[in-house]
Parts: C-alpha cells; sequence; structure tokens
C-alpha cells in the first residue's frame, strides 16, 4: 500500500508530502491544474525515463520520495533472490539532476532505474489516460488472460526452454556456416599450420641462434684475440711474472710494516685470479674453431625463421608457436563440425519437443481461462449500464512458437444484440473502452494480489448513472486493494474515503499544491465540479446528497 509522496522541486511542484490510507481516494482539481504533473512524479519514481526539463526552473535536483508497507504482501524471498535489502516500510527515491544524471535508492541503498521498475510493479499499478489502447494490444490482452490462469509459473519454465531453443538454433547457425568456411579455407589454413609445424618453433630459439651466428662469423678474430691475451699474462716478462716478482719484492719488507704484508696478500690474491684467467682464457681460444658448415646451417635456420615472422607479421617466436596452436586448434573444430552439427540439431529437436509441450499446456489454460473471462466482463459490464453488450475471449493456435507460446488472443466485443462481435479495440467508444478496460483491471487486480491500483481518468467518456456504477465498481475493487482514482466526475469523487485536490496558484511563482480536503471543502469541491466556477445552493444540495448517499460524512 502506498503510504506517502515525498515531491521536491518537480517542474511547478516546490515541496509537496502527502499521506495515503487504505480503501479508496480521490483526486480532483481543475483542468490544467497539475494532476498530470503528480502522476509523473510518481511514475518517475517507479522506474519511469527521466527528462532534466522535469527539474524545476531555477533549481539543480528534483527528488520523489514514495513509501510504502509491503509486510503482507510475503515479497522477502523476491528480496533475498535479487539481493535486495527488504524491510516492511520499503521506501523507492529518486533524484534528478540538472546534469542529466540520475540516482535511485531502494530503502536508502543504490539501485538502476530498473529495480525500481520492476519491484514496484509487484505492488502497484498505474492506469494512465493513454492505456486505454493498450485494449488494442494483442500482447496486453494475453497478459490478461495469462494472469487470470495464474500462468507465471509455467511462462517462467516456457521462457527458459525456449531461451535455450534460440540460443542453440543461434549456435547451429555458427556451426554451419563455420562447416561452410572450412570447405573453402582448410586447405590453405592446414598448409599454414604444417609449415609452422615442420618449423619445429622453440621458445628463445631465435636469441639463442642469432647469438651463436655472431660467434660463428667472428671465430678467427675471436681466437686470434683469446690467444694474444693469453699470451700477454703468461709470457716471460708478461704481468705474471712481473707480479711474482712484485711479490717477491713486497715479502721481503713485509716484516717491517702491517701494510706491507697486506699488500702481499692483495698482490697473492691478484696473482692467484689472473693465472686462472690465463687458464680460461686458453682453453677457450683452443675450443673456438672456424666451422663453415655449422655456420651455414645456422644462417639457414635463421632465415627460416625470420621468413616465418615476416609471413605471419610476428615480431618473436613466442607469436607465431601461439598461431599455430590457435591454428591446429580451429582445425580440429573443423573437424568435428559435422558431429557438432549433429549433437546441436538432436538438442534443438529436444527442446522443441519440451517448449512445444509447454505451449500446449499454456494453450490449454489460456483456452480454459478465456471461456470464463468473457462471461465475467460481460456481467461487468453489465453492471455498469451496458446490460445488451457481449463478450467473446477467441484464442487461436499460431504455425510455430513465439516468445509467449503458441497462442495469438484477441478480445470481441459487441455493443449491442444486433452487431457482430468485432476487435474490441478497433470499435469501442472511449467511454465503452474506459469502463472495458477498468473491467479488465478489475479481474486482474483480483487474481494478481496489487495491493494498489492508481486510475488516471478511467472515466474518460462517461458520465451521468454510468459514472455512479463505475465509482461503485471502483469501491468494491477498495475492499481488497488500495484505490487512487484521478478524477473529473462529481460522482466519482463523491465516493472516494479521502479527497484531494489539486489547485494551481497563479503569480510571479506558479505552483501546483494538493490538499486533503475537509468534509465541507468536499462538498464545496464536489459542487463546482456539479455547477461550474459559480456554485449555486442546488449544486451544494446535490454534492451533500452524493456524500451521504456514499456514507462519507
Amino acid at each position: 500500500m502506498l503510504q506517502s509522496l515525498y515531491i521536491k522541486n518537480f517542474v511547478l511542484i516546490k515541496e509537496l508530502e502527502l499521506t495515503f490510507g487504505p480503501g479508496f481516494s480521490v483526486i480532483t482539481g481543475e483542468t490544467g491544474a497539475g494532476k498530470s504533473i503528480l502522476l509523473g512524479a510518481l511514475n518517475l519514481v517507479l522506474g519511469a525515463r527521466s527528462d532534466t526539463k522535469f527539474i524545476s526552473d531555477g533549481q539543480d535536483k528534483c527528488t520523489i520520495e514514495a513509501t510504502f508497507q509491503i509486510a503482507p504482501y510475503q515479497l522477502q524471498s523476491y528480496f533475498e533472490q535479487n539481493d535486495l535489502d527488504y524491510s516492511d516500510c520499503c521506501i523507492l527515491r529518486r533524484e534528478l539532476y540538472r546534469s542529466g544524471k540520475t540516482r535511485q535508492f531502494l530503502n536508502d541503498s543504490p539501485v538502476s532505474a530498473s529495480v525500481l521498475k520492476t519491484l514496484s510493479a509487484l505492488f502497484i499499478d498505474v492506469h494512465s489516460q493513454h492505456e486505454n489502447l493498450l485494449l488494442r494490444d494483442s500482447k496486453f490482452q494475453l497478459q490478461v488472460v495469462d494472469t487470470f490462469a495464474k500462468n507465471q509459473d509455467l511462462l517462467d519454465k516456457y521462457h527458459t526452454v525456449f531461451l535455450q531453443y534460440q540460443q542453440i538454433g543461434k549456435q547451429l547457425e555458427e556451426a554451419i556456416a563455420m562447416q561452410e568456411r572450412a570447405k573453402s579455407e582448410s586447405d590453405y589454413l592446414q598448409f599454414q599450420y604444417n609449415q609452422l609445424l615442420q618449423a619445429q618453433l622453440q621458445e628463445g630459439e631465435l636469441e639463442t641462434l642469432e647469438a651463436e651466428n655472431e660467434l660463428l662469423e667472428h671465430a678467427h678474430e675471436i681466437k686470434s684475440h683469446l690467444y694474444q691475451v693469453a699470451h700477454i699474462l703468461t709470457e716471460e716478462g708478461g704481468i705474471i711474472s712481473q707480479l711474482k716478482e712484485i711479490d717477491g719484492k713486497l715479502s721481503s719488507i713485509a716484516s717491517y710494516k702491517e701494510t706491507y704484508q697486506q699488500w702481499v696478500d692483495r698482490i697473492n690474491e691478484t696473482y692467484i685470479e689472473l693465472k686462472d684467467i690465463a687458464n680460461d682464457v686458453g682453453t677457450a681460444a683452443e675450443r673456438i674453431e672456424a666451422n663453415p658448415a655449422e655456420l651455414e646451417a645456422n644462417q639457414l635456420r635463421l632465415n627460416t625463421l625470420y621468413g616465418l615472422l615476416q609471413k605471419h607479421r610476428a615480431d618473436k617466436i613466442e607469436t607465431l608457436i601461439a598461431l599455430r596452436d590457435n591454428l591446429r586448434e580451429q582445425l580440429h573444430q573443423w573437424e568435428n563440425t559435422d558431429e557438432n552439427i549433429a549433437a546441436l540439431i538432436e538438442q534443438q529437436k529436444q527442446l522443441l519437443q519440451e517448449a512445444t509441450t509447454l505451449a500446449d499446456e499454456l494453450h490449454r489454460k489460456r483456452l480454459t481461462a478465456a471461456g470464463k473471462i468473457a462471461p465475467l466482463i460481460e456481467g461487468l459490464l453489465h453492471d455498469m449500464g451496458m446490460q445488451a453488450a457481449s463478450v467473446q475471449v477467441e484464442v487461436q493456435a499460431l504455425q510455430g512458437l513465439t516468445a509467449s507460446g503458441k497462442d495469438s488472443i484477441e478480445f470481441l466485443y459487441a455493443p449491442g444484440k444486433n452487431t457482430h462481435l468485432q476487435a474490441a479495440g478497433k470499435i469501442a467508444s472511449g467511454g465503452e473502452i474506459s469502463r472495458f478496460m477498468l473491467c479488465i483491471k478489475y479481474l486482474m487486480a483480483d487474481c494478481s494480489n496489487l495491493p494498489t491500483l492508481i486510475f488516471d481518468e478511467i472515466d474518460t467518456g462517461i458520465s451521468g448513472e454510468t459514472a455512479s456504477l463505475m465509482g461503485n465498481m471502483l469501491q468494491k475493487m477498495s475492499k481488497n486493494a488500495q484505490i487512487i482514482c484521478i478524477t473529473h466526475l462529481p460522482q466519482i469523487a463523491a465516493m472516494g474515503k479521502e479527497h484531494y485536490f489539486v489547485r494551481k496558484t497563479e503569480g510571479d511563482d506558479t505552483q501546483t499544491e494538493v490538499t486533503l480536503l475537509t468534509h465541507d471543502e468536499r462538498i464545496t469541491a464536489i459542487a463546482r465540479m456539479l455547477s461550474g466556477t459559480t456554485i449555486s445552493q442546488a449544486a451544494i444540495e446535490n454534492a451533500q446528497s452524493l456524500l451521504l448517499a456514499n456514507s462519507c460524512v
């Protein structure tokens, strides 16, 4: 149940807070006073599309907050499944900024606008004037039947299977396309793969070969220089020989001073190190040999690798290895394409059979529901003064499956006994459509247990006794749900338990204000609806009679 609505800086509403009670409430006001603004604010907090034009002139931000009491409706599991914070008092808040940014909150936790829209649909339904056009929408008519038949669980199962069926269909299309591509490209890709496979690529090989190639190309120069180094170190009178002589001279005076002995030790260490270096250099020089055959083999291998790198526009061997592995995987997939296609066809066949079984069950339940809905709507229309009206809900099986099953549903209507049944949305007048839609909402509210329904001028196109009959139906609905109705008819306004009046203040700062009327104020407001700007005594008496007749005194 909607408990309160807070609006700040929304169009012409500077700041407004309304509280609502259970039962039947009405909202009235002059044309252009701002009733639609009130509804627009509510729709925004329920997740409707935002627009910066909603923000009041001169303001940077508008805020709308709606508080709902949802304890009786057992929604805890829905909140848990969707990882939402549950509270018996559910607060939806939306903030719209001049920059175009919006922020949405559920019980002070940030959420998306889609969450507000999906969640609020569980406990409030707003019927605006343009929704009368839904009577021409086959999807809406199908939704009505499914709601009456309580098909939601079955629909969820069907949607799951049908989605899987569609996904398998897409995979099958891709597999067939891959098969066609394989026929034209497999030979070339196989050639590329074989070439890379035969190259026996190894990580780091290119760097190793390039280093070895440098050694082989300069073998003579390296060998000569190494021999020269070894000779300089070891020849008679060379560095090592001179170090030995230095060691002897320092040793002879080492006893005179500790520093001299330290020098002796350091010279000995250097002497040993240089002897090791001389041995290593000599050994290295002996091992290096010019090898034209190895150099040629290395060069051929490098040319092969450079050629593959250039061909595949790669910068390193690891990239070629990855390409080789990808080609192998792709060729493997292509080799198994026939098996994949056969498996997908079998899956598709099984899912189609499962979806068809569920669609058949939906069809049977819809047929049963359609047979019950038609006389119920007829009876409700008769109660609202359309005694000659007849209704039929036609369920036709389609060829093939759709996202909603295999059915097309159309509501047929005949206003009199001598008229033929035709599509209700095409032949019903404005007043007839209003009453027809109210009957549908009456049935849907009863089936779906919606706690709150809001009607925006559902009484369009009707007057007089018909208005009273429609008001009676709204009152009946309010016994099981909270009903809020924006109306321009005094007969309906008088039936509300609470009466809110919308007015626009004129002047430099035009604003829309909403007031909860007292009993005396209601008499004046209803009298004005009856007689216009100048309120007659007869209008006042008539207003009192209407309120008295509806036990609103």
